[in-house]
Protein backbone atom coordinates (compact mmCIF):
# COMPACT_ATOMS: atom_id res chain seq x y z
CA UNK A 1 0.00 0.00 0.00
CA UNK A 2 1.52 2.99 -1.17
CA UNK A 3 -0.16 6.79 -0.46
CA UNK A 4 1.26 9.68 -1.82
CA UNK A 5 1.29 12.62 1.13
CA UNK A 6 1.71 16.44 0.33
CA UNK A 7 2.94 17.93 3.39
CA UNK A 8 3.38 21.69 2.73
CA UNK A 9 4.88 22.62 6.63
CA UNK A 10 7.98 20.36 8.40
CA UNK A 11 5.56 20.86 11.43
CA UNK A 12 2.62 19.66 9.75
CA UNK A 13 2.71 16.03 8.51
CA UNK A 14 1.07 12.68 9.02
CA UNK A 15 1.76 12.75 12.96
CA UNK A 16 -1.01 10.37 14.37
CA UNK A 17 -1.98 9.35 11.41
CA UNK A 18 0.83 7.64 11.39
CA UNK A 19 -0.29 4.62 13.83
CA UNK A 20 -3.32 3.53 11.62
CA UNK A 21 -0.87 3.89 8.48
CA UNK A 22 1.89 1.52 10.46
CA UNK A 23 -1.24 -0.78 11.03
CA UNK A 24 -1.96 -1.31 7.85
CA UNK A 25 1.94 -1.64 6.71
CA UNK A 26 1.38 1.42 4.34
CA UNK A 27 4.08 3.61 2.87
CA UNK A 28 3.91 6.92 3.57
CA UNK A 29 5.74 9.08 0.40
CA UNK A 30 6.02 12.86 0.99
CA UNK A 31 5.95 15.49 -1.74
CA UNK A 32 6.59 18.63 -0.37
CA UNK A 33 6.72 20.97 -3.47
CA UNK A 34 6.45 24.20 -1.05
CA UNK A 35 9.46 22.81 0.92
CA UNK A 36 11.91 21.21 -1.42
CA UNK A 37 12.66 23.09 -4.86
CA UNK A 38 13.21 20.07 -6.69
CA UNK A 39 9.98 18.29 -5.52
CA UNK A 40 7.02 17.80 -7.97
CA UNK A 41 4.14 16.04 -7.48
CA UNK A 42 3.07 13.60 -9.90
CA UNK A 43 1.48 14.05 -13.19
CA UNK A 44 -1.41 11.42 -12.28
CA UNK A 45 -1.80 8.26 -9.68
CA UNK A 46 0.01 5.74 -11.37
CA UNK A 47 1.87 4.09 -8.78
CA UNK A 48 -0.44 5.31 -5.83
CA UNK A 49 -3.15 3.84 -4.15
CA UNK A 50 -4.31 6.61 -2.31
CA UNK A 51 -3.75 10.50 -1.86
CA UNK A 52 -3.52 12.62 1.37
CA UNK A 53 -3.31 16.33 1.91
CA UNK A 54 -2.10 18.19 4.69
CA UNK A 55 -2.35 21.70 6.02
CA UNK A 56 0.11 24.21 5.12
CA UNK A 57 0.42 28.62 5.96
CA UNK A 58 -0.98 29.02 2.05
CA UNK A 59 -4.41 29.34 1.48
CA UNK A 60 -5.99 27.20 -1.53
CA UNK A 61 -6.59 30.13 -3.71
CA UNK A 62 -3.04 31.34 -4.15
CA UNK A 63 -2.23 29.53 -7.20
CA UNK A 64 -0.45 32.50 -8.80
CA UNK A 65 2.37 32.20 -5.82
CA UNK A 66 2.23 28.30 -5.60
CA UNK A 67 1.03 26.75 -8.91
CA UNK A 68 1.30 23.06 -7.33
CA UNK A 69 -1.89 23.89 -5.53
CA UNK A 70 -3.66 23.68 -8.59
CA UNK A 71 -1.74 20.42 -9.14
CA UNK A 72 -2.87 18.94 -6.17
CA UNK A 73 -6.27 20.07 -6.90
CA UNK A 74 -5.88 17.65 -10.51
CA UNK A 75 -4.56 14.80 -8.68
CA UNK A 76 -7.30 15.00 -6.12
CA UNK A 77 -9.55 14.87 -9.05
CA UNK A 78 -7.45 12.27 -10.78
CA UNK A 79 -7.59 9.97 -7.62
CA UNK A 80 -11.32 10.36 -7.00
CA UNK A 81 -12.59 9.17 -11.21
CA UNK A 82 -10.09 6.23 -9.84
CA UNK A 83 -11.94 5.84 -6.80
CA UNK A 84 -8.74 5.34 -4.70
CA UNK A 85 -9.03 7.11 -1.25
CA UNK A 86 -8.73 10.57 -1.15
CA UNK A 87 -7.69 12.72 2.84
CA UNK A 88 -7.93 16.30 3.06
CA UNK A 89 -7.19 18.05 6.22
CA UNK A 90 -7.42 21.91 6.65
CA UNK A 91 -5.78 23.01 3.32
CA UNK A 92 -5.82 19.64 1.89
CA UNK A 93 -9.76 20.54 2.49
CA UNK A 94 -9.64 23.51 1.24
CA UNK A 95 -7.75 22.09 -2.12
CA UNK A 96 -10.55 19.46 -2.51
CA UNK A 97 -13.46 21.87 -2.35
CA UNK A 98 -11.73 24.21 -5.06
CA UNK A 99 -11.00 20.46 -6.93
CA UNK A 100 -14.58 20.00 -7.54
CA UNK A 101 -15.59 23.46 -8.04
CA UNK A 102 -16.45 25.10 -4.67
CA UNK A 103 -15.32 28.55 -2.85
CA UNK A 104 -12.80 29.29 -0.40
CA UNK A 105 -12.76 32.32 1.37
CA UNK A 106 -11.52 34.14 4.59
CA UNK A 107 -13.57 33.95 8.01
CA UNK A 108 -14.67 36.76 10.33
CA UNK A 109 -12.46 35.16 12.37
CA UNK A 110 -9.11 32.51 12.11
CA UNK A 111 -10.43 29.44 14.22
CA UNK A 112 -7.75 28.27 16.62
CA UNK A 113 -7.70 26.05 19.81
CA UNK A 114 -10.32 22.96 20.17
CA UNK A 115 -13.33 23.65 18.66
CA UNK A 116 -16.63 22.39 19.08
CA UNK A 117 -18.71 20.09 16.35
CA UNK A 118 -21.16 17.60 15.84
CA UNK A 119 -21.71 14.75 12.98
CA UNK A 120 -25.01 15.29 10.96
CA UNK A 121 -27.21 12.72 10.43
CA UNK A 122 -25.24 11.41 7.27
CA UNK A 123 -22.22 10.56 9.26
CA UNK A 124 -24.20 7.89 10.98
CA UNK A 125 -24.09 5.76 7.65
CA UNK A 126 -20.36 6.62 6.47
CA UNK A 127 -17.93 4.28 6.48
CA UNK A 128 -15.45 6.65 8.44
CA UNK A 129 -18.17 8.51 11.00
CA UNK A 130 -20.45 5.58 11.45
CA UNK A 131 -18.50 4.60 14.72
CA UNK A 132 -18.54 5.02 18.51
CA UNK A 133 -17.15 9.31 19.14
CA UNK A 134 -18.13 11.96 21.54
CA UNK A 135 -20.42 13.87 21.00
CA UNK A 136 -19.64 16.86 20.58
CA UNK A 137 -16.32 16.56 18.69
CA UNK A 138 -13.15 19.04 20.04
CA UNK A 139 -10.70 18.86 17.78
CA UNK A 140 -7.87 20.58 16.87
CA UNK A 141 -8.06 23.88 14.47
CA UNK A 142 -5.92 26.32 12.92
CA UNK A 143 -7.06 28.20 10.13
CA UNK A 144 -8.08 31.46 8.83
CA UNK A 145 -10.50 30.41 5.55
CA UNK A 146 -13.17 28.06 4.89
CA UNK A 147 -14.83 26.35 2.36
CA UNK A 148 -18.51 25.75 0.66
CA UNK A 149 -19.70 22.02 0.18
CA UNK A 150 -19.26 20.94 -3.57
CA UNK A 151 -22.18 20.20 -5.22
CA UNK A 152 -21.07 16.36 -5.39
CA UNK A 153 -19.79 16.62 -1.45
CA UNK A 154 -22.28 15.72 1.59
CA UNK A 155 -21.72 17.46 4.73
CA UNK A 156 -20.60 15.39 7.17
CA UNK A 157 -19.39 17.64 10.50
CA UNK A 158 -20.24 20.82 11.41
CA UNK A 159 -19.24 23.68 13.59
CA UNK A 160 -21.01 26.64 15.39
CA UNK A 161 -19.00 29.89 13.72
CA UNK A 162 -17.62 27.65 10.85
CA UNK A 163 -20.30 25.40 9.73
CA UNK A 164 -18.37 23.48 7.00
CA UNK A 165 -16.28 21.52 9.22
CA UNK A 166 -15.94 17.89 7.00
CA UNK A 167 -17.26 16.43 3.49
CA UNK A 168 -17.09 13.11 1.45
CA UNK A 169 -17.13 13.14 -2.21
CA UNK A 170 -18.43 9.69 -3.71
CA UNK A 171 -17.56 6.88 -1.26
CA UNK A 172 -13.78 7.47 -0.23
CA UNK A 173 -12.89 11.10 -0.96
CA UNK A 174 -12.72 13.21 2.27
CA UNK A 175 -12.13 16.85 3.57
CA UNK A 176 -11.59 17.80 7.22
CA UNK A 177 -10.86 21.07 7.96
CA UNK A 178 -9.71 19.91 11.67
CA UNK A 179 -6.36 18.96 12.66
CA UNK A 180 -7.76 15.52 14.21
CA UNK A 181 -3.59 14.13 13.17
CA UNK A 182 -2.14 16.94 15.87
CA UNK A 183 -0.32 15.95 18.39
CA UNK A 184 0.13 17.65 21.62
CA UNK A 185 3.93 18.97 20.73
CA UNK A 186 2.79 20.31 16.64
CA UNK A 187 -0.50 21.92 18.47
CA UNK A 188 1.87 23.77 20.98
CA UNK A 189 4.31 24.80 18.44
CA UNK A 190 1.65 26.07 16.39
CA UNK A 191 0.31 27.92 18.83
CA UNK A 192 3.50 29.13 20.56
CA UNK A 193 5.04 29.63 16.97
CA UNK A 194 2.16 32.54 15.71
CA UNK A 195 3.26 35.86 15.09
CA UNK A 196 -0.03 37.21 15.15
CA UNK A 197 -3.19 34.99 14.42
CA UNK A 198 -3.05 34.17 18.30
CA UNK A 199 -2.91 37.01 19.52
CA UNK A 200 -5.12 39.02 17.25
CA UNK A 201 -7.72 36.33 17.78
CA UNK A 202 -7.01 34.19 21.14
CA UNK A 203 -5.13 35.95 23.17
CA UNK A 204 -5.63 33.86 26.10
CA UNK A 205 -5.17 30.78 24.42
CA UNK A 206 -1.21 29.95 25.10
CA UNK A 207 -2.15 30.13 28.95
CA UNK A 208 -4.91 27.36 28.69
CA UNK A 209 -3.25 25.60 26.23
CA UNK A 210 -1.99 22.89 28.51
CA UNK A 211 -5.63 22.47 30.24
CA UNK A 212 -7.15 22.39 27.04
CA UNK A 213 -4.98 19.57 25.49
CA UNK A 214 -5.42 17.34 28.78
CA UNK A 215 -9.07 17.71 28.19
CA UNK A 216 -9.74 17.54 24.80
CA UNK A 217 -6.79 15.60 23.09
CA UNK A 218 -7.12 11.72 24.04
CA UNK A 219 -10.77 12.03 22.25
CA UNK A 220 -8.68 13.61 19.43
CA UNK A 221 -6.31 10.89 19.43
CA UNK A 222 -9.32 8.29 19.14
CA UNK A 223 -11.23 10.30 16.63
CA UNK A 224 -7.82 9.65 14.78
CA UNK A 225 -7.15 6.24 15.05
CA UNK A 226 -10.88 5.14 14.11
CA UNK A 227 -11.08 7.37 11.48
CA UNK A 228 -7.79 7.17 10.11
CA UNK A 229 -7.87 3.72 10.71
CA UNK A 230 -11.02 3.06 8.36
CA UNK A 231 -9.51 5.05 5.68
CA UNK A 232 -6.79 3.09 5.21
CA UNK A 233 -9.16 0.54 5.43
CA UNK A 234 -10.79 1.95 2.39
CA UNK A 235 -7.38 1.81 0.37
CA UNK A 236 -7.29 -2.33 1.55
CA UNK A 237 -10.40 -3.02 0.25
CA UNK A 238 -9.79 -1.21 -2.87
CA UNK A 239 -6.82 -2.64 -3.47
CA UNK A 240 -8.12 -6.41 -3.22
CA UNK A 241 -10.79 -5.76 -5.68
CA UNK A 242 -8.85 -3.84 -8.38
Amino acid sequence: MKVLVLQSHLSSGPAYLQEPAARHDAVLEACMPHLEADARLPADDSGYDAFMLLGGIMNAGDVAEFPWLDQAAELARIFTLAEKPVLGICLGAQIIARAFGARTYDLPASEIGFIQAHMTAAARDDALLGQQFADPLYLAEFHSQTFDIPDAGTLLIEGEECRNQAFRIGAATYAFQAHFEVTPASMTQWVEGSETLVSKFVPDLPAHLPQLINKYHYGSHDFCWKVGSAWFGQIAERMTHS
